[in-house]
């Protein structure tokens, strides 16, 4: 269907972002990463990764620019407390700097 697409993915926690560079080794070319969050403002925010305790000590696979509260209390083994700044970004101000005019489809894991 999309024999040459342009595919833009945005990332603001490092831990994922070096995954993804790993797991995408020499494929890294075909796309763009971009390392920001995109968010209703442009600016810094403060983005709490995900940590916890014991057996899931790794544990990196949730954050967000929001603090977690309600999450805790149905996890209560992971933690939230080490918040990292982040760069975001308005989509359509990012659009507006990429020269994009369309957009065919987004993918997005929508937290907080």
């Amino acid at each position: 269907l999309c024999p040459q697409p342009e595919l833009y993915c945005f990332e603001p926690d490092p831990r994922a972002i070096a995954r993804f560079k790993k797991k995408l080794g020499s494929s890294l070319g075909r796309v763009k990463l971009f390392e920001i969050a995109i968010s209703d403002r442009n600016g810094t925010i403060d983005f709490h990764p995900s940590n916890a305790d014991g057996d899931a000590r790794d544990w990196d696979l949730s954050g967000s620019i929001r603090r977690p509260k309600n999450h805790l209390t149905e996890y209560e083994w992971v933690r939230f407390d080490h918040p990292v700044s982040v760069e975001t970004r308005r989509l359509d101000d990012w659009c507006s700097e990429a020269k994009l005019d369309e957009v065919d489809f987004i993918w997005m894991d929508v937290q907080g």
